[in-house]
């Protein structure tokens, strides 16, 4: 029999990740809702009028939340590679998983490029030059714009493919992509690199698009689970 999560990864199921990403997007982008008030009152949690609670370039955290977690999950993208090529029992769900790590931190690298969002540590209420302007708001010309959503967590969120490649063992998939894109995303969040509505915005990106992979590898993944069950 095939698997029934994937079974169930119907075009239907992409409207809760779609909505989720609306959500996000008009209630932190726009002015007067409530998330410019809980991005800022989320960061100063982090932040003590003088720097950050992980100090930018503090090498226990780079090694624990930032490079340690990029080599793991370049370590886990050549074992699925391996996979693909020398194991034919799983080759279809190693190509999906591997689609995943690349789709999503493609697009979120992609999509930060023109959102025209800055860090944190660059604006004025943290010790930076710019005005806070939200994502619907004009931006002037020479604003930054490379902090949403969050490239860094991407890679965690990314695993988020695992809860329809795993069978039985979804929820283990799940709960390491949230995992993995929580403490990446929330280490950058500590040291002032992002906002806590580009680390909410970057997982419902990756759930949506991990979800529409799998539509689209639906057919070869439940036939790979079935020929090996």
């Amino acid at each position: 029999m095939a698997d029934s999560r994937i079974q169930s990864a119907e075009l239907r199921s992409l409207v809760a990740p779609a909505v989720a990403i609306v959500a996000i997007v008009v209630f932190f982008g726009l002015p007067g809702l409530g998330g410019e008030a809980l991005d800022l009152r989320f960061q100063s949690l982090f932040w003590n009028g003088q720097g950050w609670l992980i100090p930018h370039e503090n090498a226990l955290g780079r090694a624990l939340a930032y490079d340690g977690p990029k080599v793991l999950i370049i370590a886990w993208a050549v074992t699925l590679i391996g996979a693909a090529v020398f194991a034919p029992r799983v080759r279809m769900r190693a190509l999906y998983l591997i689609a995943c790590l690349a789709v999503v931190s493609v697009v979120c690298t992609q999509l930060r490029a023109v959102s025209g969002m800055a860090t944190p540590l660059e604006l004025k209420a943290f010790g930076g030059t710019y005005d806070h302007l939200l994502l619907l708001q004009p931006k002037p010309a020479g604003y930054p714009s490379h902090a949403f959503p969050a490239g860094h967590a991407s890679g965690g969120f990314a695993l988020l493919g695992m809860y329809w490649a795993l069978g039985a063992r979804r929820w283990r998939g799940l709960a390491l992509g949230l995992g993995f894109g929580c403490w990446m995303g929330f280490y950058q969040v500590a040291r002032g690199e992002h906002f806590l509505s580009h680390t909410l915005a970057t997982a419902a990106l990756a759930w949506f698009l991990c979800l529409g992979l799998a539509l689209l590898m639906k057919g070869p993944m439940s036939r790979e689970v079935s020929s090996s069950s």
